[in-house]
Parts: C-alpha cells; sequence; structure tokens
C-alpha cells in the first residue's frame, strides 16, 4: 500500500500542475490530461484495494464470536488452512511437530515465527481419517509476551479493541458480560465462548492495566468443510482374527461364550456377524472414525445386542471392521446363554461359583449393597480388562434367587 500512496501522491503533484496550467491556458489538452491522471490513480487505488482484500481474506468484525484477529493489517479467520497461514509468511519452528499425525477430533498446538514474532498456533483435525498437521485446520492462535513482547505490532480484535491499549471495561463494553471471569494475582482473565473449544481469552495485566495476552479459538467446521471419506477396506488384524473353539480353563483368559458361540475379546463386528447377527443400520453409526469408536446394534432373532464399537485402524471405517472390547450376556441386557472360562455360566447357583473361584485360588471383590442383586468382580488387569458376574438375591420371581444371572468379559485394547 505505500507504493500505492507514493503513486497517489505523485499523481496529486500532477494535478496541482495542471491546474496551474489551466490558470495560465485554457487549452483543452491539459484538462484531458488532468482527467486521464484522474482515472489512473482511481483505477490503480481500486486495484489496491482488491489486493488488501485478497490478502487479508476479509474486513475485521465487530463481534468476538466471528473469532477474528487482525495482525499488522492482516484478518486472520478462524479456523484457516495451513496454506493460508504460510502464505502470510508464517514458518513452523519445528518440521518434525508438523510431520506427525492428529486422530480425528485430536488437537494439537506448535510455535511459528514471523520476522521477530512468535506465536502457538492450535491444530485441530475434524476430518475422519487421520491427517499430518499440516493437512488439518488452524483452529486458533496464541499471543503471549514470553514469546512477543508488546511492541510496534498492532495486534486488533473484533470491536477495535486493541493490544496494548484494551482494558477490562473496554472489553466488557464492547462485548458484554464475559463467559468467566478469572481475577489473578498478576491479571484478570476475561473469557468469552460459544462451546468448549470456540473461544477468546483475554489477559489484562494488573500493573499495565491493559490488555496484554489473547488467545483465539475456535474448532468448529466450516460449513463448506470436506471431512474424507470412509473405506471398507479390512484391516489386517481383523483379516487374521481366529475363533477360539471352546473356551479355556484358565479363568483369566479374555473370553466369553454367546449363545453357543465363543470369542476371544477383542472380537470384530464382522465375526459377530458371520453367527448370525445382523446390524440395525439405523440405530448404528455408519462409520466410525480413525482410531475412535461409534455405536453399533446388533440383532439375533429377537435379541438385541447394543454396545461400543471401536476402529484401530488408521482410516474411517464401517461398523464391520471394528472391534468390540466387551459383551455381557443375561439378565435384563441380554437375553442368551452365556458363560466364562473355567465353568462359571449363568444359570449356576452362587455357591458353586464361588467354589469354582476358591479352587482355582482366584480372589475377588464383591458389591453387595444392592437389595436385589450382588456383583462380583475377578482376574481384574484394571478398568476396562476384568470379568464379572452378577448374582440376584431378589424374591420378585424375575430370575432364580441365589443363581448367576449375567456374566460379562471386558478386555480393552491398551
Amino acid at each position: 500500500m505505500k507504493m500505492k500512496k507514493a503513486v497517489l501522491l505523485f499523481a496529486l503533484c500532477l494535478m496541482a500542475g495542471g491546474v496551474v496550467q489551466a490558470q495560465e491556458s485554457e487549452a483543452d489538452p491539459v484538462q484531458d490530461a488532468k482527467e486521464e491522471v484522474l482515472d489512473t490513480v482511481t483505477e490503480e487505488l481500486n486495484e489496491a484495494g482488491e489486493a488488501g482484500d485478497a490478502s487479508q481474506g476479509q474486513t475485521l468484525s465487530d463481534s468476538w464470536s466471528d473469532y477474528q484477529i487482525q495482525i499488522n493489517g492482516t484478518v486472520y479467520q478462524f479456523p484457516m488452512t495451513y496454506e493460508e497461514l504460510t502464505a502470510l509468511g508464517w514458518t513452523a519452528d519445528s518440521e518434525s511437530e508438523m510431520a506427525q499425525e492428529l486422530e480425528p477430533n485430536q488437537y494439537s498446538f506448535t510455535t511459528f515465527s514471523n520476522g521477530d514474532a512468535k506465536v502457538y498456533f492450535d491444530f485441530v483435525n475434524l476430518a475422519v481419517n487421520n491427517l499430518p498437521m499440516t493437512e488439518c485446520l488452524v483452529g486458533g492462535i496464541d499471543i503471549d509476551n514470553y514469546y512477543w513482547p508488546l511492541g510496534d505490532e498492532s495486534i486488533v480484535l473484533p470491536g477495535g479493541l486493541a493490544r496494548g491499549e484494551a482494558t477490562v471495561e473496554s472489553i466488557t463494553a464492547a462485548y458484554g458480560t464475559p463467559t468467566d471471569t478469572y481475577e489473578g494475582d498478576l491479571y484478570t482473565q476475561l473469557t468469552y465462548s460459544t462451546d468448549s473449544y470456540s473461544s477468546v481469552e483475554f489477559y489484562v495485566y494488573k500493573e499495565s492495566g491493559v490488555l496484554e495476552e489473547v488467545s483465539v479459538r475456535n474448532f468448529a467446521a466450516p460449513e463448506d468443510f470436506d471431512a474424507g471419506e470412509a473405506s471398507d477396506e479390512v484391516p489386517e488384524a481383523v483379516a487374521a482374527y481366529v475363533k477360539p473353539d471352546a473356551l479355556s480353563d484358565d479363568l483369566a483368559a479374555p473370553e466369553i461364550q454367546v449363545d453357543g458361540e465363543v470369542y476371544t475379546l477383542p472380537v470384530p463386528v464382522s465375526v459377530l456377524e458371520a453367527d448370525g447377527w445382523t446390524l440395525d443400520e439405523a440405530n448404528s453409526d455408519p462409520t466410525i472414525m480413525a482410531n475412535n469408536f461409534g455405536w453399533v446394534t446388533l440383532r439375533k432373532g429377537g435379541v438385541e445386542l447394543s454396545t461400543i464399537a471401536v476402529n484401530e485402524a488408521d482410516y474411517a471405517t464401517i461398523p464391520s471392521n471394528c472391534w468390540v472390547e466387551s459383551l455381557e450376556v443375561g439378565g435384563y441386557a441380554l437375553n442368551a446363554d452365556g458363560a466364562l472360562p473355567g465353568g462359571v455360566m449363568i444359570g449356576m447357583t452362587e455357591e458353586d461359583f464361588l467354589s469354582v473361584l476358591d479352587a482355582a485360588g482366584v480372589t475377588y471383590e464383591m458389591d453387595d449393597e444392592s437389595d436385589n442383586f450382588k456383583y462380583y468382580t475377578y482376574c481384574s488387569e484394571g478398568y476396562g480388562r476384568e470379568c464379572s458376574v452378577t448374582v440376584y438375591t431378589g424374591e420378585d420371581g424375575s430370575f432364580t434367587p441365589g443363581t448367576v444371572i449375567e456374566v460379562d468379559r471386558s478386555y480393552e485394547f491398551e
């Protein structure tokens, strides 16, 4: 723009000279030259304005919830693409960090430099597949005094609130009551947010009384965002799964028998489908994101199994290619025969069940706070890896008192 201003000043000088000449002479060529200069200036200024709009993306908003920030005349709209960021002169301080992959709905942050400026930029993967950070969205910016001390730079928030000038009073006057306010020893933090990961944070320091640090974050997907597509390619581990022929005698084995079929957990959904379970597509997630989980509902006859399916692949895929880490049989959940390794099965008495555990030297925990049930847990390797048995102690006729009515085996991926 400095060059365009110089062009304008030079043109104004020409215009002034033209006026003088016009006063000395009424010749039409001078007036024609003056009009030509005006046309040229107007055209160049229009081109300059268009170029400015293209580099800045858009005009700074008056609303904080538009998640913008203006840095040295350029408006940043979050989220933005990595290409848009680097086109503005920002370079990642660590190429290795930018090469790392983010899973769907995962985010990370790293430092970028632009001349003497250094800031944190947030990167978020809103796609269904794993992506390197360079292909993820830039979800936000964090400007602090440590990396970018207050100086001559121009950093302006929507409504004209400038770093180094805005106060608590001017911020609340422009934006209203904050979503949250924190009064620290060194600063007052004002937070305005529309969601957990969409917020603007202002840090007004007590000593200076002005805004010194600011964070803008918006992890909401743009309207035209392309999240990618799922693949029906069968993962190698799913294809290699082999069902056991029978339950093991080892009570700690990650196995369970459901309706006569024995499974080692985790078990692929496709294996359950091969044994007669049908996927209820209306009540199941159509695709499950990479390294993520979703809900599936399976039906067999009049029995329904609703559970979580885990996708261990690095790409989004269909439920059939995912894994079930936990199965409950019996009780009110799944009306079918069920058993666990070592001879633990639905219908056996509580006394016989405890005898099996004692004979194998297996310790257990028991919760009998319920009026109608006792809950036993054993062979536990921590949350998500344990055997559970429910014994009915009620007398309402729902089940036979003093018997095992439900068995549950879970074995989650590490």
